[in-house]
């Protein structure tokens, strides 16, 4: 269990009749109420959950000084949530009438594909593993250079185990905005929403850390739905990259869906144009399933979007301060949405 220091917040949707729709989906975590619970309590974002005969289609407005938006949905991969081509006129067409743009993440076999209205863009593809019995058993399937590095891993003397401690939840966000703003030019998610995962998935979040000489040097955050752990944040240290950490960490993943008997290891979603992380991926052998951008209407653009991306630039350029840029995400990250 999480650290008796971090709460978890009550769920504030009070009508969860759709909640039995959705299980043994593909992938549930993002339609599931507690994530929607960790977006309204990081920044205050209310998940619309639509129904019409058995379909679902969960969706936000945001208006903020980027512009008025609809997202389905807003820092979630994509939704994997039951749909019909009967139904989708009949929820989507509201949404359409209001005017504003609209960008829908979805699998490939989605209506919205067929939708004239829409443009669509094969932009991402969602990596799942099928876990075996034993790590040993599906090491044959790795690529030559995984089990290289995790071999590498454990003679650099890495050792990884799974915790739930509010320091090492620290300590591990720490990395994560090290990684985002000096290899990537980006800004973190704020701390804020690592606790209230933590808070809200209870028995449900993991976090599996390399340590070496009692230092974190890398790891994983792990949510749990109904068939999967999830991989929704990675982060390593510059000084243990070549050291096999991320392969070794993800080594640990699954040997914990292993000790816990959860079939599947939800390895998330990979940008197509992010080259380097698809690559990453692919190497432990996963099922590989298109994702599909959907958008109508023209997206806000206005002085704001143009200078949130110059404050980026500002806040993660070389010298600024760490915590100024950890800061920087803490306020600005909610407007990526």
């Amino acid at each position: 269990m999480p650290s008796p220091s971090i709460q978890a917040p009550t769920i504030a949707s009070a009508h969860l009749a759709w909640v039995p729709k959705v299980r043994s989906r593909r992938s549930e975590l993002f339609v599931d109420p507690r994530w929607y619970e960790v977006l309204n309590v990081t920044y205050g974002l209310t998940i619309d959950v639509h129904t019409h005969g058995t379909s679902i289609l969960p969706i936000s407005e945001i208006d903020d000084p980027r512009g008025r938006r609809f997202k389905s949905l807003p820092f979630c991969d994509f939704v994997d949530a039951p749909m019909n081509a009967a139904d989708w006129p009949a929820l989507i067409d509201p949404i359409l009438d209001e005017g504003s743009s609209v960008t829908v993440e979805t699998l490939a076999d989605h209506p919205a594909v067929n939708d004239p209205r829409f443009e669509s863009v094969n932009d991402g593809v969602h990596h799942i593993i099928e876990v075996g019995e034993s790590l040993e058993a599906m090491a044959p399937s790795f690529g030559t250079l995984t089990r290289r590095q995790i071999r590498r891993a454990e003679r650099s003397e890495i050792r990884y185990d799974v915790s739930t401690s509010v320091a090492d939840l620290r300590a591990f966000h720490d990395m994560h905005v090290d990684v985002r703003r000096n290899r990537h030019g980006l800004l973190a998610q704020p701390f804020t929403m690592f606790e209230a995962i933590a808070g809200c998935f209870g028995s449900d979040f993991a976090l599996v850390v390399g340590r070496r000489s009692g230092e974190i040097v890398g790891g994983c955050l792990l949510i749990r739905t109904d068939n999967a752990w999830h991989y929704k944040f990675s982060a390593s240290a510059a000084s243990a990259r070549a050291d096999g950490v991320s392969h070794g960490a993800v080594a640990a993943a699954l040997q914990h869906c292993i000790d816990t008997n959860v079939p599947l290891f939800d390895f998330g979603r990979s940008d197509l144009a992010h080259a380097g992380l698809v690559d990453f991926k692919r190497r432990f052998a996963p099922n590989e399933i298109p994702l599909v951008c959907h958008t109508a209407g023209s997206a806000p653009a206005n002085a704001f979007s143009r200078d949130l991306h110059h404050l980026t630039q500002l806040f993660t350029s070389p010298g600024v301060p760490q915590a100024i840029t950890a800061e920087a995400g803490a306020t600005l990250y909610r407007y990526f949405a």
